[in-house]
């Protein structure tokens, strides 16, 4: 495997003349079942970075520079990871400091996690055996474990423990399947979509402590707008993973509508209560598979299979039944333990209407999305870009 060290440098001369010889001389050949190599990716620093780029580029062949623009450091990752995969035919890429806020000596570590069959690599301050500078103050220190705390939050995502680390090693499979032209930030919220669309391919996802210090030299080159950013970007993501399930909630509702009156004109025409709501659930379904089919999961796989229009719509109901199956067994014990009708804050109602609300907001619902997912429109083989 081939294995490319991504370092972003602005005005880090003195950094650099410092790194690249550990990296060279001490790290590199502490890793012997890959091909090891450096690409330091300049935006075009004043101080003449690149220039000492390019006299260690004469003593170890395994160093490249990328020159460009400054953009923002999400702008030079990916110009990076671009340059690594097409140019140097690179199997996985990582994402480095230069200013030894990362221990160069940890890079060994993460590789063996992804020997050890992980795609994706997180070097974490916020599991055992990790940390955070202490010479941090409290207030970046509450920033920092608090950006963490809502992203995981926002997201739902509590297997990752550091949703915010910039010391990441990538298998370059799951990085072609990322639109990285595509990125909302060109700074360094970059990293926070990476790892979002990563999650979302399926990439199996490994932390290992890391302790991450202070600075060496220089300053932090994050500043409000970088935070604020990073806040913009986790809820942007957050809005558009749900969008799908917020469109599927808006059929819901609408069927559900229908499934109310379809279940008042049918105790109208003298049914029982539990048929009626059966009845109500497959006009419910019936709007459902139409509705999702045409909008919610327009964009899903299975539509583009071979099968007509009634044969997709028979195994929908089919996968459906246990949803009709809920709602009929609900009612009817509802019935037959409350009486035909019950009284609410002073109304009285069926008690198939009242039951059948939280029913189908507790357990219909949730099964029905899952289903959807899973076995009618399988959005789970869809490679999700934002």
């Amino acid at each position: 495997m081939k294995i490319v060290i991504i370092i972003p440098t602005y005005n880090e001369k003195s950094n650099v003349k410092k790194m690249i010889p550990v990296l060279e001389n001490d790290v590199f050949p502490k890793v012997t079942n890959h091909s090891m190599s450096l690409l330091v990716v300049d935006d075009n620093s004043p101080d003449g970075t690149a220039d000492i780029v390019r006299e260690f580029m004469k003593k170890w062949s395994s160093i490249e520079l990328l020159t460009g623009e400054k953009k923002g450091l999400g702008a030079a990752y990916v110009r990076g990871m671009k340059y690594a995969m097409e140019k140097m035919n690179a199997d996985a890429v990582m994402e480095f400091d230069s200013d030894f806020q990362h221990d160069p000596h940890d890079i060994p570590r993460l590789i063996r996690a992804m020997d050890s069959n992980a795609d994706y690599v997180i070097g974490s301050r916020y599991i055992k055996e990790g940390s955070i500078p202490k010479e941090w103050g409290l207030d970046r220190k509450i920033l920092s474990v608090f950006g963490n705390l809502f992203t995981r939050v926002v997201w739902l995502d509590f297997s990752v423990h550091d949703m915010t680390s910039g010391f990441k090693l990538t298998k370059t499979a799951f990085l072609k399947q990322i639109n990285l032209d595509r990125l909302l930030s060109k700074n360094f919220a970059y990293k926070m979509q990476i790892m979002h669309d990563v999650i979302q391919l399926k990439a199996k996802v490994v932390e290992v402590p890391i302790v991450f210090y202070e600075r060496e030299q220089g300053k932090s080159k994050i500043n409000v707008n970088d935070q604020f950013e990073s806040f913009y970007v986790v809820l942007r993501l957050a809005v558009y993973d749900r969008k799908r399930f917020i469109q599927f909630l808006f059929v819901g509702g609408t069927g559900f509508i229908l499934q109310f009156i379809t279940v008042y004109l049918v105790i109208f025409l003298g049914l029982k209560q539990f048929v009626a709501a059966m009845i109500g659930g497959e006009v419910a379904i019936l709007w459902n598979f139409f509705a999702n089919n045409k909008w919610t999961f327009k964009d899903a796989q299975a539509i583009k299979e071979k099968g007509s229009l009634f044969q997709r719509l028979v195994k929908f109901n089919f996968a459906s039944l246990a949803s009709i199956a809920i709602q009929g067994v609900v009612v009817y014990i509802a019935v037959r333990v409350l009486g035909e009708k019950i009284k609410i804050l002073g109304l009285s109602l069926h008690t198939s209407i009242a039951i059948l609300f939280p029913t189908i907001i507790l357990l219909v619902i949730p099964m029905n999305y899952v289903i959807y997912n899973r076995f009618i429109w399988k959005t789970h083989r869809l490679k999700k870009n934002v």
